[in-house]
């Protein structure tokens, strides 16, 4: 081949680069994808081309001497918004503009933007290592605004007080858009398209919720669902669509799959589980290695390509568990019946068989087949666990096994650097009446790390099978589970602040080992909260995406996600992925040009969805938290303080709720130190520090008040002899009489009728 002149080398290094975004390469890689042989002299000038354009600020060398494209000045941004409770919102800018960082939107810069609406964003001038800021400049696609609230009557018309913190404005609603909504009604609206942000938004009634004469305070997650707009019913289409499917499987699909249905294979779920999308198996070889199985329901033998129950699934991505119920991925005759891996009925799996070393841990090699299994049991995680540590009950001996096995997995995957990260998650009791009563931490059980290791290891066995089908040949089409390194900017302030504290943390381009050491150092420090929580908010999310970056939090060159078909969209994609790839002849090249034009969109989509679910997963577990306290007003409660701002401190309780402790209720002057995350105490002429707060640090409140329609709670201090607080004094006596004269006049202020601009008729 006829060597490339300098200017046409750097023309085509440049191509190469452009074409994979976000991606770094060693030279001996770009040269093999240029065609390039290590020992000519066209190599030596691929490296003097890349110093040129190196220092040319083109091109970035990162660790290990890999090179990537530089990310580009940008100006604008566009993506997705999102509101905050503070008002003030935050874009997560689209994958084809590499920021790096989400995007702070002050409220006053916000405009008419609803949450979920795609704008363009024009950044803010900010100091080196700042979260850039910015302003709205263009709505180009408006989500589908739902609201819900209460109808008033006023002076000037009926307007709706919203619920929540999405939309911080009253909506009018003319009297023919009430539908039969009466004033007091709780009511879900849809707001007409809202252009000047000096009017008030508009909007018609959809449906009655609840009527001021229904179960009063009863808890629903209505709110939630409208604000994030949620899917509810299933269309009639889909629901046919599933009915139609035998129960019975027929004989000449069991034929096509390794049959195990005399293998020792169950399931261990959560104690209210309804949808078992896996289940596992352990056996002994000849030569002392074990296999392990972790066997999957083969959705995709149901929701076939373009059919309606896949064009739903894409629509919902994931299925959304909130307190006290679901809203389903899939309709509930294939998520709880026929995909379902119920113990003693025959189903369709897609199986990964891992070859392990039980000393060690270590997968030596697997295999994924498409298989037919009948659970023998249904476990519980409390359950597995107690059969585990006393030994005694059908299949005690085989969990203590696979117990074993796990703890060599977890211990292998620390050793390479996987980051533990102790996330809270709560349970809740509920009264005969469906409302919940108490909230309850759960405890990480042995069973469930267990699970959770078999899983990763499945999903990672499944990526590394993807590996292997790209060495024979070109890139092909995948969905890869990524975690991209963390900002190196937001490592630094975590470094720093870590420092002062007498704590060690490399600044410099850390790695997953290096991180885990780090929080390992914590463990039982009274920093560990406070350090936990700003490296968690340093690391990036992981997102769905078709191209491969690695895991950084677990360590991984390859992930992806296989093991939940029944709630999460992209295993479902996967496993049809799998299938076309161990057809045989594999993938042709037409279907190739399809999954390279699509995945990308389902990544996009998918991530997008999950991190509705995860929003709306945790908003309803605040409101039921919230919920349970709203009688509460005056008790005391021992809690931590979780969050610091110029405005006060966070404190969350046992339960794990969450409350502000405002400012004006400290004893005092204080001063935020944003550096340490701090308010201190000044005193005396001189400014002297007195009391300090940190994230961290062990407080007693006092509930004040409780804000449910807003999901909010007020504390103050407790003070040592304090006379408890009557709940019907309200924050009233909670407050200094010269603030109390204050928020009387605010009050007096807030309910004079306000001038509310007539909006002029539109036509519906």
């Amino acid at each position: 081949m006829q060597s490339r002149s300098n200017e046409q080398l750097r023309d085509d290094l440049l191509d190469l680069l452009r074409e994979n975004p976000g991606e770094q390469f060693k030279t001996n890689e770009i040269s093999k994808m240029l065609a390039i042989k290590s020992d000519s002299d066209e190599y030596q000038d691929l490296r003097r081309t890349l110093d040129a354009l190196e220092s040319e600020g083109l091109i970035v060398r990162g660790s290990r001497r890999r090179y990537g494209l530089a990310r580009p000045v940008l100006s604008e941004v566009e993506g997705e918004l999102r509101m905050q409770p503070t008002g003030n919102a935050v874009l997560s800018p689209a994958a084809n503009f590499d920021l790096g960082d989400t995007v702070l939107v002050r409220s006053r810069n916000i405009s008419t933007a609803l949450d979920g609406d795609y704008v363009r964003v024009r950044l803010l001038a900010r100091k080196e290592g700042e979260r850039p800021q910015g302003e709205i400049v263009e709505i180009i696609r408006k989500a589908a605004h739902q609201v819900t609230g209460t109808i008033e009557h006023t002076r000037q018309g009926f307007l709706l007080r919203p619920e929540g913190a999405k939309l911080k404005r009253d909506v009018f609603i003319s009297r023919k858009d009430l539908h039969g909504a009466l004033e007091g009604d709780r009511v879900r609206v849809e707001l007409y398209e809202w252009t000047d942000e000096y009017l008030q938004p508009e909007g018609y009634v959809l449906e009655v919720l609840t009527k001021p004469t229904a179960r009063a305070g009863a808890f629903d997650n209505e709110a939630i669902v409208s604000e994030l707009n949620l899917p509810k019913q299933f269309p009639s289409s889909v629901e046919k669509e599933a009915a139609r499917f035998p129960s019975a499987i027929p004989p000449s699909e069991i034929e096509k799959r390794l049959d195990l249905r005399r293998e020792t294979i169950f399931t261990i779920d959560p104690e209210d589980a309804k949808d078992f999308d896996d289940a596992v198996s352990l056996t002994h070889e000849d030569d002392g290695f074990v296999m392990l199985g972790v066997h999957i329901a083969d959705v995709s033998h149901y929701v076939t390509e373009g059919s309606q129950l896949d064009n739903e699934a894409l629509e919902r991505g994931t299925s959304v568990y909130l307190v006290g119920g679901v809203i389903p991925m899939l309709p509930e005759r294939l998520s709880n019946e026929l995909c379902s891996l119920r113990p003693d009925e025959d189903k369709l799996t897609y199986s990964v068989f891992m070859r392990v070393d039980p000393t060690t841990g270590a997968v030596q090699s697997s295999e994924i087949k498409k298989t037919v299994i009948r659970s023998v049991m249904r476990f519980s995680y409390e359950e597995a666990e107690q059969r585990t540590k006393t030994g005694r009950g059908k299949y005690a001996k085989l969990l203590k096994e696979m117990r074993a096995l796990s703890l060599k997995m977890y211990e292998r995957r620390r050793e390479a650097g996987s980051i533990d990260f102790e996330s809270e998650e709560f349970r809740f009791k509920f009264d005969e009446a469906g409302e919940p009563v108490e909230s309850i931490r759960k405890e990480r059980l042995g069973s469930m790390r267990m699970i959770e290791d078999f899983m990763l290891a499945a999903n990672r066995a499944v990526a590394e099978f993807m590996v292997r089908i790209a060495k024979q040949g070109s890139e092909r089409p995948f969905i890869y589970r990524i975690h991209a390194e963390p900002d190196p900017a937001k490592v630094r302030e975590v470094a720093l602040l870590a420092k002062t504290l007498g704590y060690k943390l490399s600044p410099e381009k850390p790695t997953p080992k290096t991180v885990q050491k780090f929080l390992e150092s914590l463990k039982g420090k009274p920093e560990e909260h406070l350090l936990n929580q700003l490296m968690l908010r340093a690391m990036a999310k992981a997102v769905y995406a078709e191209h491969n970056v690695g895991h950084f939090g677990l360590a991984f060159l390859h992930y992806t996600h296989f093991t939940s078909p029944i709630r999460r969209y992209p295993d479902l994609i996967v496993h049809r992925l799998l299938a076309e790839y161990q057809r045989p002849g594999g993938m042709n090249r037409e279907r190739e040009h399809h999954y390279f034009n699509l995945l990308p969109e389902i990544a996009d989509q998918t991530s997008a969805l999950e991190r509705r679910a995860t929003e709306a997963e945790r908003e309803s577990t605040k409101l039921a938290q919230i919920h349970i306290l709203k009688d509460k007003v005056g008790e005391e409660f021992d809690g931590i303080i979780s969050g610091v701002t110029h405005f006060g401190i966070f404190v969350a309780i046992a339960s794990g709720a969450e409350g502000l402790v405002h400012i004006r209720e400290l004893p005092g002057y204080f001063e935020f130190d944003e550096a340490h995350y701090s308010l201190i105490q000044k005193r005396g002429a001189h400014g002297s520090e007195g009391k300090r707060y940190r994230i961290g640090d062990p407080v007693r409140v006092q509930l004040v008040k409780v804000l449910e329609e807003k999901r909010k709670l007020d504390f103050r201090l407790a003070e040592e002899g304090a006379t408890p607080m009557n709940a019907d004094e309200g924050t009233r006596s909670a407050l200094p009489v010269k603030l109390r004269r204050q928020k009387l006049h605010h009050e007096r202020v807030a309910g004079r009728p306000r001038k509310v601009p007539r909006p002029k008729p539109r036509s519906r």
